[in-house]
């Protein structure tokens, strides 16, 4: 009885955790605090290829904690887009993604325009704002777990990362476990001071681009702010630096394992650039046969989510530990349903129209977490939390707690 009790309070928890991610969201244009979780939380939507290797594909992003210009008034923030845009790209190709800062936890992110469809979308995603919220320490990081790291940008990425050591030594060891070294705008200043272990530039001679001094406004107060100037940094460091005069053209420059972009409209060209690096560069652990966590949780959701709309009953067995209970609310009353329960009322073969996705997925070691979206059109739209767990080498579907909303009924012709 305690070990279910406690089950049932783990996952209380956790949907706590998910409602109080999604209240605050910052507005248009204005940096804001992100609300989130400090763990390696990914999503997925069908039809999208998965890491195959036993332990995950993993890539780092830098993030600033600073939230002004120097010691001025004005705002920095971390540039959204430069973020979700490689994340999204990602993520859909199977990758893990930690973020860091500086000091750890909560980030200023900025630059948000809620008019583009996947700004909307990861700005009202409390699994996805919850990372942003409780970003790590450089201290708390294993480089060994990482194929590259990823500088983003905003204005705030001009402060606090290029000197730390720590962040420098990430780097550092990833670059040399054959990994990719990435930055995008104002995040190349990110590597200003990348040196190896004898103190000689990582990316000597290499070309590498970033936000240029000449297409700054350097009348403005923020720019004379910042602590130094990207351009001479770089080439102090012994990169060449590169840019298109003309901007917002997607410029990007891949040498060797540094792939850098110099503003956001390259940041989906970046992402590629570093995806087709890292499976190019681990080729031969992409190959391994054995199916990684993350997989193994993917599949179980899928024959909870398909089995249920296809009438498959076997794979909902598959799925559910023997003891899986449902839970919700109805009418302001705990709802409680046996797994078996469930299983009786999906027929064979019996196929409905139900239209599910896996929103999120949250792997520690033995134990996790995982929200998924059930459309039945005409009628409701259904959102899962599930815990799972991993024991005798196999992952089951532990316990579900779900909602709803009501979706407006379509008048028939």
């Amino acid at each position: 009885m305690k070990s279910k009790n406690l089950l049932f309070a783990l996952l209380a928890s956790v949907i706590l955790m998910s409602f109080i991610g999604a209240k605050k969201q910052p507005s248009s244009h204005t940096p804001s605090r992100a609300r989130q979780e400090k763990r390696s939380t990914t999503k997925n939507d069908f039809g999208f290829v998965f890491a195959s290797t036993n332990t995950p594909k993993k890539i780092l992003f830098v993030t600033s904690n600073q939230d002004f210009y120097g010691n001025t008034k004005i705002s920095a923030s971390n540039h959204f887009e430069e973020i979700i845009v490689p994340y999204d790209a990602f993520i859909h190709a199977g990758f893990l993604v930690d973020f860091i800062s500086p000091k750890g936890g909560a980030i200023p992110v900025g630059y948000i325009n809620t008019s583009d469809s996947l700004q909307k979308k990861y700005l009202y995603d409390g699994w996805f704002m919850d990372k942003l919220e409780h970003t790590m320490k450089p201290s708390e990081i294993n480089a060994e777990n990482y194929l590259a790291i990823y500088y983003s940008g905003g204005g705030a990425a001009m402060y606090g990362v290029a000197e730390d050591t720590t962040i420098q030594d990430i780097a550092r060891k990833i670059y040399n476990q054959n990994g990719v070294v990435s930055a995008l705008c104002h995040g190349t200043a990110g590597i200003a001071y990348l040196k190896d272990v004898n103190g000689k530039s990582l990316y000597e001679g290499k070309k590498i681009t970033g936000y240029p001094d000449k297409l700054e406004n350097k009348e403005m107060e923020y720019y004379k702010a910042f602590p130094f100037s990207m351009d001479k940094a770089i080439k102090n460091n012994g990169g060449n630096f590169v840019f298109s005069d003309k901007g917002k053209d997607g410029f990007y420059v891949v040498d060797g394992r540094f792939v850098t972009g110099q503003d956001p409209s390259s940041a989906a060209l970046v992402a590629k650039q570093i995806i087709a690096l890292t499976n190019s560069n681990f080729k031969d652990a992409n190959t391994s046969n054995e199916k990684s966590d993350y997989e193994q949780v993917t599949e179980i959701l899928l024959d909870y989510i398909e089995g249920t709309a296809n009438g498959q009953p076997e794979r909902l067995r598959k799925a559910f530990h023997p003891a899986f209970n449902l839970y919700t609310v109805a009418k302001d009353t705990l709802w409680t349903r046996s797994g078996e329960q469930y299983i009786s009322n999906i027929k064979v073969g019996e196929k409905s129209n139900r239209i599910g996705r896996i929103i999120s997925i949250d792997i520690e070691k033995d134990a996790a977490v995982a929200k998924a979206e059930i459309t039945v059109p005409n009628w409701r739209t259904f959102t899962d939390y599930f815990l799972i767990l991993k024991y005798q080498g196999a992952w089951k579907i532990v316990q579900k707690s779900y909602t709803w909303r009501e979706l407006p009924k379509l008048e028939k012709k």
